[in-house]
């Protein structure tokens, strides 16, 4: 049976405060404790023996230094699954189950919430704080999915455990207390990202708080614009019907009322305009943006073409992450990228490729607890003035 008993949290208190004071045998008892439960993890998430070890190895250098900021030390457990999980996700994940897996019919965030609470006992608190979202919506993505497939349990269980490196365990001593390692743990701590307000490690497939709130904020908004349109309804039926745009959604240009016959023959009397003012035509979300300047190369090098790639994506369901690859041709090309709403965000702006070179942005569509079906344009511009749009879609998503 590959199921790990709880680890007793009186235990990770002790551990968090041997590597707060910087004892090296913590980081073996820390190895003996979680790394087959780690690996077994990350051997599920990325199917990869050679990329699960590196993920294992990272997670036990970064917790050595930042899960001593851990609020409460006796969740170092979900905070060790949290650093691999997110290491994984900047990683290709094998996403696609095999054909006699009774889970292939589930997506892969209720795959994993089945994975993690019936195989690796994470749930409640602990659940939530490993996937990075509110306890209300992990408790809901697991329930979901174990209605959807009963039968999970004796298939997680009864699922042989993969072997863990034999030469893991010194790679890890070894690296977590050479001195002359201190840079090199570091730069590992750098790459595992920002932590939240409780120390925990942000992941980069859940909405940041500031999302949070402006769902909040948009839900309660547009429901006190539909009540209040309801009371003028009740009173004047004959009111005509605005055009109500969805937050995320393609503006909608409203047709201008006929002028009034009497304003128009003013208008066309002579010193009429005396009294007119200049108008200002509003520029929508999708207009036209200006194209840039070439972009200016040093002498003998001339400014490539701009490749992007897709020229659309949608995210579908509950998906929250996606790729957009840029490339150069023909020579470097400087480039810049911006989303038209906030609802998404690029994990770059900017930058230089080189001649046949290429970078992979990280596309994040910030979901809310309801998240209505929405769209926006990703802008990228460089090269010899090139502007590439990038269409962005979203279906509507409940918890």
């Amino acid at each position: 049976m590959a199921r790990w008993s709880r680890f007793a949290p009186d235990a990770d208190r002790r551990l968090v405060k041997g590597l707060h004071d910087g004892d090296d045998d913590v980081i073996a008892t820390l190895y003996d404790v979680y790394a087959e439960r780690l690996y077994d993890y990350c051997m599920a998430l990325l199917d990869d023996r050679r990329a699960a070890a590196d993920v294992v190895h990272d997670a036990f250098i970064d917790a050595a230094r930042r899960a001593p900021r851990l609020r409460d030390r006796a969740r170092l457990r979900p905070w060790l699954y949290a650093a691999a999980r997110r290491r994984c996700m900047q990683r290709k994940l094998q996403l696609e189950p095999a054909e006699d897996d009774p889970l292939k019919s589930l997506d892969f965030l209720h795959r994993e919430a089945l994975f993690l609470a019936l195989r690796h006992d994470l749930t409640g608190e602990d659940l939530a704080m490993t996937v990075g979202v509110t306890l209300r919506r992990a408790e809901a993505r697991l329930n979901r999915a174990q209605q959807r497939v009963p039968d999970a349990e004796e298939y997680l269980l009864g699922a042989t455990a993969p072997v863990v490196p034999a030469a893991l365990r010194h790679r890890v001593q070894h690296t977590g207390t050479d001195p002359e390692l201190a840079g090199y743990r570091a730069e590992i701590a750098a790459r595992g990202g920002a932590l939240t307000p409780e120390g925990m490690p942000r992941q980069p497939d859940a909405p940041s708080p500031l999302a949070r709130r402006w769902a909040f904020t948009s839900v309660g908004l547009f429901s006190a614009l539909a009540t209040a349109f309801v009371v003028l309804l009740v009173m004047n039926p004959n009111l005509p019907v605005p055009d109500i745009q969805w937050p995320g959604g393609k503006p909608h240009t409203s047709t201008s009322p006929a002028p009034h016959p009497r304003r128009s023959a003013q208008a066309g009397a002579p010193g009429a305009g005396d009294d007119q003012r200049p108008t200002t035509e509003p520029q929508s979300m999708n207009s036209p943006t200006p194209t840039p300047s070439p972009t200016t190369s040093s002498p003998g090098h001339r400014p490539g073409a701009l490749v992007v790639s897709p020229s659309s994506i949608r995210f579908r369901n509950h998906d929250t992450m996606a790729a957009l690859v840029i490339s150069a041709q023909g020579g470097p090309v400087n480039w810049t990228a911006a989303a038209s709403s906030p609802q998404v965000t690029l994990a770059q702006s900017g930058g230089t490729i080189d001649d046949h070179g290429r970078v992979e942005i990280e596309v994040t569509l910030n979901r809310g607890l309801i998240t209505l079906p929405g769209s926006a344009t990703i802008t990228v511009s460089g090269g010899t003035g090139q502007v590439v749009p990038v269409s962005i879609a979203w279906d509507i998503s409940v918890l």
